[in-house]
């Protein structure tokens, strides 16, 4: 997918529909940039620190995940991936230019934030009680690179790196300053401080809520694929196109002026770095302007002199000792992701074997609508992505698989109780009612007119609204956690779930285990944008588990359990399990 050519120049759509002009020029924008990023060379230093190894993979890692949302746009399919795309720029771009700030002292916590997060899986592991031998080739799958045993005095010493909402916190509390047009072309510090005012817009926290509706791939976010005249689903509303690729092109282009300034050695000789960025941003500002003409959000309301809270996470001070990986203890790269992939085919023949029209027994509620509709589409994604150029994209989709499938495990459990339904029930709904209503104020207090908010909300003339009171005292949903728990809880360790939640979470959220993820280093060549092979096995698998139960779920509900849906729920979850026995001798957990 990573590969296609560019949609026709009238913006017409592979489902045939043509896109608004606003649209088009968007898409134009959005096209450019990534065909400018596209054409750097990456350099890598093999013989370097840890840490510069790892700063050399961040840019070309989040060029790969651009590009994969560009060629999402208009395919028809996966339009919630690309807000999960997008929320992981958005992430990388405020860590980027907050380390870009003081690179000597900050580019260290990449190898803090590397213990910490095996850390916090050893946690995981240790809490759910499970048994995951061969641990240490998931935290060091680039063995010979550089040293990634964790073990150096520099990575024992150094800090790990704020959380996203410790970045976002601090992010507004220090407003960029003005920057003239004249400074793009100069120094990368003036070039961080230009882009700091396109990363920034009214009611950004908002903002952020809607691309992590998105990137959980929930109810809410699944809303953003109701477009007029598209499949639900599988599409994606224009305004939250433009929203999510906004962010999306400054993520990139942050990241990419940050690392410049953290890692100045990672520059090509041969490309002059001066027109190289000031080209880059000009493109960026094209997304930027197309952007705002159509998600209708404006330029970032002026700083109030109140200091706001910078919220900050406790940090884990003690290491369990299996996070320092012995010399000596990783496994070659010689594991094999083909009997998964073919196990996964034969899963997806099934599925697509049989459909039902979610108007044909009536008139559905909208969530199962979207379950089903969606878990199409999210699979599909993951199945036309695993091996082509956007292999990372199955990964996203994978999580947003799972995620969504645990929560309508929670929902769905014990049927025949129908008083305990009704009341998970509430409590399901209810927890997007309050964040819409939370996402909806935070856009209306910084800035954002009501009205252009509620719009950002608003459903096409189809579909039917539903009730918007929020029950008073409401209980919120169980922790993410627990719930993966529930679902697990048929398999021998149902704590693998959370685990395997944990490791997917790795790449969402570009932490450094999630980028050595995403190439492999055999013979002594590094082989950037392949997914290594465990990886890929855990997405395929759980992306087999999870569009299951969604699936079977939601088209048991839609057709009120008809023996065919019924017969069709049971050859979903058989071959999902076939999938899972064939991944978890790659992936070794379960």
């Amino acid at each position: 997918m990573g590969g296609q050519q560019p949609q026709g120049t009238d913006g017409r759509r592979p489902d045939g529909r043509k896109a608004d002009a606003a649209t088009v020029r968007l898409r134009a924008a959005t096209r450019a940039l990534r065909l400018h990023l596209d054409g750097l060379p990456a350099v890598f230093h093999f013989d370097g620190a840890g840490d510069q190894f790892l700063a050399e993979s961040v840019f070309p890692f989040a060029r790969w995940r651009y590009a994969c949302a560009d060629s999402l746009l208009g395919s028809g399919m996966g339009g919630t991936v690309v807000g999960a795309l997008a929320r992981s720029l958005f992430d990388d771009g405020l860590r980027w230019q907050w380390i870009a700030q003081d690179a000597a002292e900050r580019r260290s916590a990449l190898m803090g934030s590397m213990l910490e997060e095996r850390n916090r899986i050893c946690g995981y592991v240790a809490d759910h009680d499970v048994s995951f031998p061969h641990l240490a080739r998931w935290f060091v799958p680039l063995s010979g690179v550089t040293d990634l045993s964790g073990g150096s005095l520099a990575a024992l010493s150094a800090p790990p790196l704020p959380d996203e909402q410790e970045l976002l916190d601090m992010f507004l509390d220090s407003p960029a300053p003005p920057v003239a047009p004249a400074v793009v072309g100069g120094r990368v510090e003036d070039l961080l401080d230009a882009a700091r005012g396109m990363l920034a817009m009214s009611g950004l926290r908002g903002a952020v809520m809607v691309l992590g509706h998105a990137g959980h791939g929930n109810l809410l976010g699944l809303q953003s694929s109701l477009a007029a005249g598209g499949v639900p689903g599988h599409d994606l509303r224009a305004d939250h196109e433009a929203l999510f690729m906004h962010v999306a092109a400054v993520g990139v282009t942050v990241t990419l002026l940050g690392v410049c300034s953290a890692v100045p050695e990672c520059w090509p000789p041969e490309v002059d770095q001066a027109g190289f960025l000031g080209q880059a941003m000009r493109l960026t500002e094209d997304v930027v302007a197309a952007a705002r003409a159509v998600h209708g959000l404006g330029d970032p309301k002026p700083a109030s002199n109140a200091s706001p809270k910078v919220r900050t996470r406790p940090r884990q001070l003690r290491l369990r000792p299996e996070v320092l990986v012995a010399p000596g203890s990783v496994l070659p790269d010689i594991a094999d992701a083909g009997p998964v992939i073919a196990a996964a085919e034969e899963y997806d023949a099934f599925l697509s074997s049989w459909h039902t029209s979610p108007w044909a027994h009536g008139n559905p509620k909208l969530a199962s609508v979207l379950a089903y509709a969606g878990a199409h589409s999210t699979f599909a994604t993951v199945m036309a992505t695993y091996d082509q150029h956007a292999a990372v994209t199955a990964v996203f989709g994978a999580r947003m698989l799972l995620e969504e499938a645990a929560r309508f495990t929670w929902l769905t459990q014990d049927p025949e109780d129908e008083d305990a339904f009704v009341q998970r029930s509430t409590r399901y709904f209810d927890e997007f009612r309050a964040r819409k209503k939370k996402t909806i104020e935070l856009f209306a207090g910084n800035g954002v007119a009501l009205a252009a908010a509620q719009k950002l909300f608003q459903l096409p003339d189809p579909v039917v609204e539903g009730p918007e009171t929020i029950s008073k005292g409401r209980k919120p949903l169980p922790p993410i956690d627990e719930m993966l728990l529930l679902m697990g809880a048929p398999y021998p360790e149902p704590g693998w779930l959370p685990v395997a939640y944990s490791l997917l979470s790795q790449v969402t959220h570009s932490t450094p285990i999630g980028l050595v993820h995403m190439a492999r280093y055999r013979e002594g060549v590094l082989h950037a944008h392949t997914v290594s092979p465990e990886m890929l096995a855990l997405a395929l698998d759980v992306a087999c588990l999870g569009s299951a139960r969604l699936i079977s779920l939601s088209a048991l509900m839609l057709t009120h359990g008809d023996a065919p849906a019924r017969q069709y729920a049971l050859g979903l979850e058989e071959r999902a399990l076939t999938v899972h026995n064939t991944a978890r001798l790659v992936h070794w957990l379960d």
